[in-house]
Formats: structure tokens, C-alpha cells, sequence
């Protein structure tokens, strides 16, 4: 059973407009969150936000000055940050070296579904 919270958005006081939440302890606690925790915030197409608790991991690359110009170039271009840039070829790289998860219950890399 999913639960509904409601969370103020509130904006910083210093006036550039951002915005921040403040998550109620009592829901960290039920989420076993806590302070420092990496999470991902995605846009549904309804227009929620979807918040989840990931773990992100440091990979080193090993480009020249060029090579990674090029490439940050490129992300530039489909208007997207390196990072997303790196983590799209990650993911599209697991998802053809693993296209047996696509029948996992669980798909943790989003696979296109089989069946």
C-alpha cells in the first residue's frame, strides 16, 4: 500500500528563486533515510516527482584533452551534462551486455520487456 505525504516547497531567501523541501524525520526514519543520501529526482509525465534513494558510484575515465572536449561537446548538443552523457552509454552499454534482465520482475536497467 502506498502512502501520500504532503511536503511545503519552499523558496530561499536568497532571492534566486530556488526552492527546497524539508523532508519530516518521522519519514525519513520510515524510509531509512538519512542526511547525505544520494537520491534521483524524476518527472512523471502527470507532472509528479518521483524521489529515490540511489548509489552512486565514481568511475574514472581516461580521455585526453580532445577526446573530452569532443565529448562534452556532444552532450552539449543533445543538451544534456557530460554526467547524463556518461551515465546514458553506461546504461546502454549494461542494457546490451545484459538482455536477460529485461524478463526480471525487478528490470533494474530498464530493459524493454520480452514477453
Amino acid at each position: 500500500m502506498s502512502e501520500t505525504h504532503i511536503i511545503e516547497v519552499k523558496e530561499l531567501e536568497d532571492s534566486t528563486g530556488d526552492l527546497f523541501i524539508e523532508i519530516p524525520p518521522v519519514l525519513l526514519n520510515k524510509l531509512r533515510w538519512k542526511e547525505g543520501d544520494d537520491v534521483k529526482f524524476t518527472t512523471t509525465p502527470a507532472g509528479s516527482i518521483q524521489i529515490r534513494k540511489v548509489k552512486m558510484e565514481t568511475v574514472e575515465l581516461d580521455f585526453d584533452d580532445d577526446e573530452l572536449f569532443k565529448y562534452m561537446q556532444f552532450a552539449h548538443q543533445k543538451g544534456i551534462s557530460f554526467n547524463e552523457l556518461c551515465n546514458e552509454a553506461l546504461k546502454d552499454h549494461l542494457n546490451f551486455d545484459n538482455p536477460h534482465l529485461a524478463d526480471h520482475p525487478f528490470n533494474p536497467l530498464g530493459h524493454e520487456q520480452t514477453k
